[in-house]
């Protein structure tokens, strides 16, 4: 399948509902640069320590007039309450180029639900591919725990600086749970600098007991927030995984990967096709290769030693998978599967 047909949506974030987690609902103690929900990563600098899950705690339809059935919690375990100059912990998605310049260069408007137990201000920034051009805005927590909206009219991205309109970075969008001064800029302007918050910014990370959660992100042109879009599931499952697939992300037992051919009594090779083409030639990795099975025409099933890749590209990769016995005949076809424990997978990576 692809993305043809899919048509032109408002919100430019993907994912913003956090309906889909391809890679699991739970992390604990999160390293730095790691996706979660798809589409969002964790970044940070700092002893700071922290657990993302996917939380069924979301705005009331009475609040939003929306159903939603997650949102995204950072739920602080080991606080840091010294937040040196360099340092930093955001929440943050990286959107494709060819998506920014839909956006680029007009007044547009960020709306989201948020739900800190720290109240006073955040911060969230856009930056451009070559960071050297930033834009940061204010809002407030006003009630601890408690579900607030917040509207950010940002004005006209400029021309000027190092922007990617293409498959590289268009934008980074990032809300700021703490930020060191050395990214405090001014607020409401678009400046010559890596900024990400202004001094005004919180220490969310100083307790044990903080969580920070958001809910029902969008992006679009224009000056004015309109109501959160309805997106079809399968559509944005589908923009999810031209950045990012992962095969068997439901931990099926005995899941049929696809067919291949022994070429020596020990080895064999398939192709695996994408279901949507990546923004890039991904890069792969997968689950132990003990966790494989691999059936000739007989049936008789033999573990796999050895799994490579090769030649991966925007719509497929080539396996290269070797036996724990020497009984294939070159020729046969097989068939790679899932070994009957539910815990193989293959990751196609496209991020930006």
């Amino acid at each position: 399948s692809s993305l043809t047909g899919i048509s032109a949506q408002k919100n430019l974030i993907i994912n913003g509902n956090f309906d889909i987690w391809q890679r699991g609902t739970s992390f604990a103690a999160i390293a730095d640069s790691t996706y979660h929900a798809d589409r969002f990563q964790y970044s940070k600098g700092g002893t700071m320590v922290h657990t993302v899950s996917r939380s069924t705690d979301v705005p009331t339809v009475a609040e939003s007039s929306y159903l939603s059935n997650y949102s995204v919690l950072i739920d602080c375990t080991t606080a840091d309450a010294s937040i040196a100059a360099g340092d930093l912990c955001l929440l943050q998605q990286r959107l494709e180029g060819y998506n920014w310049a839909t956006l680029a260069q007009q007044a547009i408007t960020l709306s989201f639900w948020h739900k800190h137990t720290k109240t006073g201000t955040y911060c969230v920034a856009l930056r451009n591919s070559g960071v050297d051009r930033s834009y940061v805005a204010e809002y407030t927590q006003s009630v601890t725990d408690t579900w607030e909206k917040a509207t950010i009219t940002i004005s006209a991205s400029p021309s000027a600086g190092t922007w990617n309109y293409t498959t590289g970075i268009g934008v980074y969008l990032s809300w700021a749970l703490a930020s060191g001064t050395d990214y405090h800029g001014t607020a409401d302007t678009w400046e010559s600098a890596n900024d990400l918050a202004t001094s005004n910014q919180v220490n969310a990370c100083d307790n044990a007991a903080n969580n920070f959660m958001l809910s029902q992100v969008q992006l679009e042109a224009g000056s004015v927030a309109t109501d959160f879009e309805v997106k079809n599931y399968a559509d944005e499952l589908a923009r999810c995984k031209r950045y990012y697939e992962r095969i068997n992300s439901a931990g099926l037992a005995n899941f049929f990967y696809g067919q291949g051919q022994a070429n020596t009594t020990t080895a064999a090779k398939m192709v695996f096709n994408w279901e949507v083409e990546k923004r890039v030639a991904p890069t792969m990795s997968m689950s132990a290769a003990s966790d494989f099975m691999l059936t000739e025409a007989d049936e008789f099933a033999q573990d796999m030693t050895n799994f490579e890749f090769s030649v991966p590209s925007v719509s497929s990769v080539r396996f290269l998978i070797t036996s724990s016995g020497a009984s294939l005949t070159a020729g046969h076809a097989t068939i790679m599967r899932d070994d009957g424990n539910g815990n193989s997978w293959v990751d196609a990576a496209a991020e930006l």
